[in-house]
């Protein structure tokens, strides 16, 4: 301490001589009053990039803050310092000083001092749904998601800087304060998202228990996603060590395409009732046959005779191939593309969807097509985000809203509403009130018992989707659960999905049941 005492002191006193002197001589020169403004000191404190901010305007990305103080070769600069300082990082600062020139340091606090200019620097830590939000590249330029589709109001040509007036020797002038450049950009460039930080962090926390897959949580009212999680995940900090990682953490399953199984079965069941068959009457008998194949049901037994609520709820598949036989595959084709199936939905500017594939209307004449189609097999592919629309119209009174992510832009302070489009009819209210019931009876009595949360009412479908993949001889599955909750007036639809079902601690339906429980708990 009497060391640095001593330090400290003696450049006071060797900077307090220099003052005196260059104070003297800007007093008799003109040449250096005109050359002042042409002259100085600029120090890089860091980007300015702009902020990425939930629905409630909770900071999701620039989370972490860092104080940085501009310190001046100045007495009273040197002793304040010294008080917040020690050790190596004081006797760095002082060294530097010896120099006559300003230094840059963290600090654990703000200081109000002469000399000493302290701006927040902002950094990424933990930042929540990797995928959506995207990452940076070394230039602090948007390389992925939301970073890269708002980059143009994120990024900025000039980071947090600090100027310093000098003359034309190079000495700070006194009286003249320094300037900060861009000290508060981080606050009045943004995107505000739909996002909610607290549902995020349930999702993320239950996504824990998939190997590899998604987690989706929507407001049923507008679509509007409150969480969006991609399994496996990654570090944006240490992008390298994902870059050729096993199970491709970097790929957003969120917006990736799969097989759909039993969870486009409520399709099938929506142009049914809309078509007057919700008296339809199957016997399941365990197969049936088509053309010259059999098609069996996973009950090889059979469930006997089934209505469309027993079809639904046991997820009888012969069921499903009779009655979409019934419904005609021109209906069903429709229904499906009205739930925006076969398409790239736009989740905001620059976010899109992968494409997912609905047979072409004509090869559903061929009954094996149909069939296929039927139980949500063959060459019917849908993103998590996509499966949205069919269940919020089921949860809307058959009206939905393509799913967004973003509520609106600040740029200069300014808040601008991002459209999210109208709602689109799919079917009547009369036929979602009927899906609604029929898929409480899922978890109430059938296939989804799983799901069947402890605090609330729900109403979903389960789904084992084949591949086609193999591994060791066995055909790889991918899982589904697809549901809302409260059951009578939803306000939340959940999509689960695992990329492979031996890979997973918990099955689709007890991770729904787990969010839903969490996130009423919230209130």
């Amino acid at each position: 301490m009497k060391n640095r005492a001593l330090i400290c002191f003696t450049l006071c006193i060797v900077l307090f001589f220099v003052s005196v002197m260059k104070v003297a001589t800007v007093a008799t020169s003109d040449f250096y009053e005109a050359n002042n403004t042409q002259n100085g000191i600029r120090l890089n404190i860091g980007d300015s990039r702009g902020t990425i901010y939930d629905c409630n305007n909770i900071p999701l990305t620039n989370c972490e803050e860092k104080i940085i103080a501009a310190v001046s070769p100045t007495p009273r600069a040197i002793t304040a310092i010294s008080q917040v300082l020690d050790g190596d990082a004081l006797e760095n600062v002082l060294q530097q000083l010896k120099s006559g020139k300003p230094v840059l340091c963290e600090v654990p606090k703000k200081i109000d001092c002469d000399g000493i200019v302290c701006t927040t620097l902002f950094t990424d830590e933990n930042t929540p749904s990797r995928h959506i939000i995207g990452y940076t590249d070394e230039d602090s330029k948007g390389v992925s998601g939301l970073q890269k589709a708002f980059d143009s109001i994120l990024t900025s040509d000039t980071g947090i800087s600090v100027f310093y007036t000098t003359d034309a020797k190079g000495r700070i002038l006194e009286g003249i304060e320094p300037e900060l450049t861009n000290p508060n950009r981080a606050m009045t460039h943004g995107i505000i998202t739909t996002l909610d930080s607290n549902i995020q962090t349930i999702a993320e926390k239950n996504a824990n228990f998939l190997e590899m897959g998604a987690i989706i949580v929507a407001d049923a009212k507008n679509g509007k996603i409150r969480a969006s999680v991609s399994k496996p995940a990654f570090d944006s900090n240490h992008l390298e060590i994902f870059l050729n990682s096993d199970n491709s953490p970097l790929l957003n399953r969120v917006i990736n395409s799969y097989n759909v199984g039993s969870i486009f079965k409520p399709c099938i069941a929506a142009a049914g009732i809309e078509n007057n068959k919700n008296d339809f009457i199957y016997k399941c008998t365990g197969s049936c046959e088509i053309i010259d194949r059999f098609f069996k049901c996973h009950k090889l037994d059979g469930h006997g005779n089934l209505d469309l609520r027993g079809g639904l709820a046991f997820s009888c598949n012969t069921f499903f191939y009779n009655l979409a036989f019934e419904v005609g595959y021109e209906n069903i084709y429709n229904t499906a593309k009205k739930l925006s199936f076969g398409q790239s939905l736009k989740l905001c500017d620059g976010i899109y969807t992968s494409k997912s594939n609905l047979p072409q209307k004509e090869s559903l004449k061929n009954i094996a097509y149909l069939a296929n189609l039927s139980i949500g097999q063959g060459e019917l592919l849908s993103s998590p985000i996509s499966i949205l629309p069919l269940y919020t119209a089921i949860a809307l009174n058959g009206e939905y809203y393509i799913p967004s992510l973003v509520e609106g832009t600040i740029e200069n302070g300014k808040f601008t509403q991002y459209d999210i489009g109208a709602p689109t009819k799919a079917f009547s209210s009369e036929t979602a009130d009927v899906l609604k019931d029929y898929l409480k009876s899922v978890i109430e009595e059938g296939t989804g018992e799983k799901a069947k949360p402890k605090t609330v009412s729900a109403a979903g479908k389960t789904a084992t989707a084949q591949t086609g993949k193999f591994r060791n001889g066995k055909e790889i599955s991918e899982s589904w659960f697809c549901g809302f909750f409260p059951a009578d007036d939803p306000e939340y639809v959940v999509v689960v999905f695992s990329e492979d079902e031996q890979k997973q601690e918990k099955t689709c339906s007890e991770i729904f049941s787990f969010l839903a429980d969490q996130i009423t708990a919230l209130k």
